[in-house]
């Protein structure tokens, strides 16, 4: 009888971190469910699964006897998510999206009610911007400020819109809070957020939110440069912002719940 991931004859700790990470997508798991699941002997799974169980890596439900996973996991965890600083692991992400999208791109976290920029990169096509490390900039009219904006519920997205400030930048700058929840809806929905020349004369953005490991958004980045390179390119700009920023949440310990 074939084994669906040869696991039996891998060696100890393969086994061991493959019943780690199963456990961990099931949440809860019989022994033999493991066992089966995996490909593993009865004993074998039997034997990893007690090893783990010693050592507090799982734990095991009193009522069911299922296991889940432990409390030295989640220390491990924790001392991982610390030394993984957003100011630390973004510079890799903005070069290589400033060199994929052929333009400059930035990092800004959320101050209040205006988006402070904290880091840069340009790729070598990219045209000087205004823009400086240090910057703030009103959410509602940047990118940055409303990919943040559409990443919090609905209902602090709406009581923040409500109490802020719409001052115009430019002349497409949306003033209006109806106009501006729309559009923080559309982006909620697509993932990106579009400044379409809303900010500054003649510059065009688009922008994702970064979430942290429990989901909160902390920051955004973005692909800023001249109007009619980037407003053009939306769609294709848009969903690489969007990647980079899921797969920059990704490092930092965020896992996008899987719908049923």
């Amino acid at each position: 009888m074939g084994t669906p991931r040869g696991l039996d004859s891998s060696g100890t700790l393969e086994r061991g971190l493959a019943v780690l990470e199963h456990v961990g997508q099931n949440q809860e798991i019989s022994t033999n469910a493991i066992a089966r699941q995996l490909g593993l002997s009865r004993s074998a799974a039997y034997r990893i699964v007690g090893t783990l169980k010693n050592l507090e890596y799982l734990e095991a439900d009193r009522a069911t006897g299922r296991v889940r996973l432990g409390t030295r996991l989640v220390e491990l965890g924790a001392r991982a998510m610390a030394a993984t600083d957003l100011h630390r692991c973004a510079p890799r992400y903005l070069a290589s999206l400033a060199e994929r999208s052929g333009e400059t791109t930035y990092l800004a976290v959320p101050d209040n009610d205006t988006m402070v920029y904290v880091a840069t990169e340009r790729s070598a096509n990219a045209v000087t911007l205004a823009c400086r490390l240090g910057t703030r900039r009103p959410q509602h009219a940047t990118s940055l400020g409303k990919a943040w904006l559409a990443a919090l519920p609905e209902q602090d997205r709406v009581e923040r819109i409500r109490r802020m400030k719409l001052d115009s930048l430019t002349l497409k700058t949306i003033n209006d809070p109806a106009r501006l929840l729309d559009d923080l809806a559309r982006t909620s929905r697509r993932g990106w957020a579009v400044d379409d020349v809303e900010n500054e004369p003649d510059v065009g953005c688009v922008a994702a939110a970064v979430r942290d490991h429990t989901g909160r958004p902390i920051a955004a980045i973005s692909i800023a440069g001249p109007a009619g390179r980037v407003l053009r390119r939306t769609d294709e700009l848009g969903a690489t912002v969007a990647g980079t920023a899921a797969a920059l949440s990704l490092r930092l310990g965020y896992v996008r719940a899987q719908r049923g």
